[in-house]
Parts: structure tokens; sequence; C-alpha cells
């Protein structure tokens, strides 16, 4: 059974069983209080009578010398019209009637069926309806004596009966109405269950962009809310995760073909000197050419391996300064450099900095080497560092041909490069920057790039490198 069946289901029967258990006490209270009504003004007659009897019949001087029962019929007679209201009957212990003011069907009593001066009564039916027959074995002269009345109490019960008509036209009108208004509240409780159930079947299916609009801020509110959050974070994990795997798809790629150009010429040298008899000057070319190539697959080993270690790594930090920093690097840079006869132009003031020096030594050359790359033949490159707010800075500028803005966001991807022809020709493959940009993630650091088409590129490396007391 659905869950809105069971809602409209359950409320309507809780509402019907209310109204009718409600009714029905109140029928039942109704009734109950008009016959004990009755009945109470019945016994309250009969005490009337037998008291009127008792009080003729003790001032009554001649009953000394009479038969009871002719006196009883005597002071019956002298009584008889104050008795109109209701059918009465008077009758001694054999039966005998000695008064009647109505043609009233009683039903007879004899007298072993009754008790002395105990009050009996019970409704009784006929043909012409309802009536309450009362009765008192009573004691006259020494004499037993039954008085009795007859009620008819039809008025009561077609009165009753009327109610239960209206209670049962009232209980099926409310009984609708509450059916409908409940139906209505039902469905509105149960709509945005519904959108719910839709929105788990869409995300089931694929879509992770459905919502559910719900404004209430009920228990279901809550629910819809919730839903919606974590269908926007399922979301976002999915693309994330999209990205990775294409990424991880690009990463393999772009290794598939970084590897296979150097081994198809390194196969094919060795297979030229396997098959051929070449001259020293040929052969020599053609081992030097193998030995470049496998240097140039190594590196690419050891730079894939520095990039999936560097991730996790922890920085083996020491202290030395930033000029010691800088010259080890352009140091290490200096052959690169001349031969393009690039010119650097430093700017810097000295201080001490804590940091893997190994570590951000490879930043730097790899930074500087790009540089190099992008200024070209007679370029310049200009560095600058300073700190502030207890981070180091070093800024890197080449006059290069710089960059479009979408390039930027690119180039610390793993394989990306902007000019892939220049740097597969000078024997790059694209590592670089994404090692870098791990390293300077381990140090709580970043690489930030400007670059503008034909204005050259600047890179500065920030991290929290000042030096404390305690660390000198």
């Amino acid at each position: 059974m659905k869950l809105s069946w069971k809602i409209f289901s359950n409320t309507f029967l809780v509402v019907l069983f209310s109204l009718t258990l409600e009714g029905v006490v109140l029928l039942s209270t109704t009734f109950h209080k008009a016959y004990l009504l009755e009945v109470e003004r019945e016994k309250e007659n009969i005490e009337n009578i037998h008291r009127e009897l008792i009080t003729v019949l003790a001032n009554d001087s001649s009953t000394l010398y009479k038969e009871p029962i002719k006196s009883i019929e005597a002071a019956i007679d002298i009584l008889k019209d104050n008795w109109r209201g209701e059918s009465y009957r008077i009758s001694d212990e054999s039966g005998k009637v000695l008064f009647q003011n109505h043609d009233a069907e009683f039903l007879d009593k004899k007298g072993k069926e009754l008790s002395l001066y105990r009050i009996v009564y019970g409704v009784e039916k006929n043909e012409k309806g309802y009536f309450l027959q009362m009765s008192v074995l009573t004691k006259l002269l020494e004499k037993p004596v039954i008085i009795e009345v007859n009620k008819d109490l039809t008025h009561i019960f077609t009165e009753k009966a009327e109610q239960q008509r209206i209670f049962i036209i009232t209980i099926i009108a409310v009984g609708t109405i509450s059916a409908l208004i409940n139906a209505v509240n039902v469905f509105k409780l149960t709509k945005p269950i519904h959108k719910l159930i839709y929105a788990v079947k869409k995300v089931r299916s694929g879509d992770y962009t459905e919502r559910v609009e719900y404004k209430e801020r009920d228990e279901v509110g809550i629910l819809a809310s919730d839903f919606n959050s974590m269908a926007e974070q399922l979301e976002e994990k999915i693309r994330l995760l999209k990205e990775t795997a294409k990424k991880q798809e690009e990463l393999a790629g772009s290794l598939a073909h970084e590897i296979k150009t150097p081994l198809t010429a390194m196969i094919g040298y060795a297979d030229l000197i396997k098959r051929s008899k070449m001259d020293e000057q040929d052969f020599l070319y053609a081992v030097n050419y193998i030995i470049s190539e496998g240097k140039r697959l190594e590196t690419l080993s050891n730079r894939m391996m520095q990039l999936l270690i560097e991730k996790n790594a922890v920085p083996n930090d020491t202290v030395s300064t930033v000029q010691n920093l800088l010259e080890d690097a352009l140091e290490a840079m200096r052959p690169v450099f001349d031969k393009k006869n690039i010119t650097v132009k430093k700017s810097s003031m000295d201080f001490p900095i804590k940091a893997d020096m190994e570590l951000m030594k490879n930043v730097l050359l790899n930074v500087l080497d790009n540089g190099g790359k992008a200024a070209g033949m007679n370029g310049e490159i200009s560095i600058e560092s300073g700190c502030n707010n207890s981070q180091v800075w070093i800024s890197i500028t080449d006059n290069g041909m710089g960059m479009a803005k979408e390039e930027i966001s690119k180039i610390q991807e793993a394989f990306y490069r902007v000019d892939k022809s220049r740097s597969r020709a000078e024997g790059g493959a694209g590592l670089g920057l994404a090692i870098c940009a791990n390293i300077m993630n381990i140090h709580n650091g970043k690489m930030l790039f400007e670059s503008e088409p034909g204005k050259g590129t600047t890179v500065t490396l920030i991290w929290k490198g000042i030096v404390d007391e305690q660390d000198i």
C-alpha cells in the first residue's frame, strides 16, 4: 500500500471512529437521561398514590368495621379523580382489579413475582409503541395490594431514532467532507515525496542536476533541502571524477606518445647498427642518439616518480638566504643562458629563508629553463625577490611571446605544453610545472602566473619561508 493511501485511510478511519464514538456516547447518554427521568417521575407517582391511600385510610374511621378491601375501594373512589395523568391500575394479590383509569394493556404480574415495597419496572413494546410498566407490592390494611403505572415512552424512542437518523446523515456528510479535505492534505503532503522519488530516480539514472523545489520548513522540507545538498555534492564529486578520469586519459596518452617517439628512434638506430656496417662517425652518432633518448626516457621516468611521490612529501627544511638559492639556480643555468646569449637582471634584497633547498632549487631551475626557452636567442630574464607578512616571494619575468589567459590555467597540468612542437624539439616532457606545483604545495605555497601575448610571462613563487628566531 502506498504511503498516501496509508495516511488517507488511517486519518479517515480515526476521524470516522472518533465521530461515531462521540455520537454513540452522546445519543446513549441523552436517551439514558430521558429514560431515567421518566422512571423517576413514575416512581414518584406510585409513591404519591401509595401515600395518598395510606392517608385516606388512616383518616377513615369506617375501616374499623368494614372489610379491608371495601375500605380500600372506598379510598380509591375518593382519590381516583386525582389520577388522570397516567394509566394506573390497582389490584389485589389474587389479580382482581380494584381500579384502572384507562384501557392500557398491563402485563400481569403475580404477587409472588414481586417483593414487598420493591418497585419493579421495564419497557414493553407492542404495535402501538413503547411503554414503561412499573409495579410495586405494598400493604393496605394488612392486605397485599399491587399498584401499577403504564407510561407511554414512544416519543423517547422516536426521538432517539430521529437523532440516530440525523447522526447517520451527519456522519456521512462530515465523513465525505473530511475525506475530501484529507485527500487534499495527503496530496499536498506526499507531493514533495513523489518529487523526491522522481529526483532519486533521475539521479540513479545519471542525471545529477535534478533538484526538489519545496519551500516549507517542515520535516519534508528539511529532507528536500538535504537531498538537494547531497545532489549538489554528488554532482560536484562526479564532475571532479570525470575531470580526473579525463586528465588520467590525457596523462596516459601523452605519456605513451612521449615514450613512443624516443623508443621508435632508439629501436631504429639499434636495428641500423645491427644490420649494417657503419663508419665510426655514423656509429658514434647513432650511439649518442640512443644514449640521448635513453636519458630522455630516464628523465621522464624520474619526473613521473616525483610527480607521484611528492604529492604527499614532507619538505626537509633548512635555513639559507634568498641570494644563495638564486645564485645556485643561476649557476646551473649559466651554460644554457650563455649559449642563447640571455641576459639576467637581478634586483632583490638578501634575507634568510627556510625551505627544502634542493626541491626549491628544482622549482627555480624549471621556471628559469621555461623562461629561457620563451625568451629565445638574445632574450632577457628579470628576477626580483622580497618578503611580506611572513611570506617569501620570488618573481621571474621573461620577454618572450607570452600566453593567452586560457592557457595560464592549464600550464600546471602534467604533460600540458603551450607550444607542443617547440617543447618536444627541446626535449621537454611537459612535467616540469606540474612537479613544481606539487613542490610549492608541500611548502604551503603557490605559483602565480601573469602573461599576455607579446608581453612575456611573470612567474611568482610564494611560500611561508620567513625564518623565525628559533629556526636560526
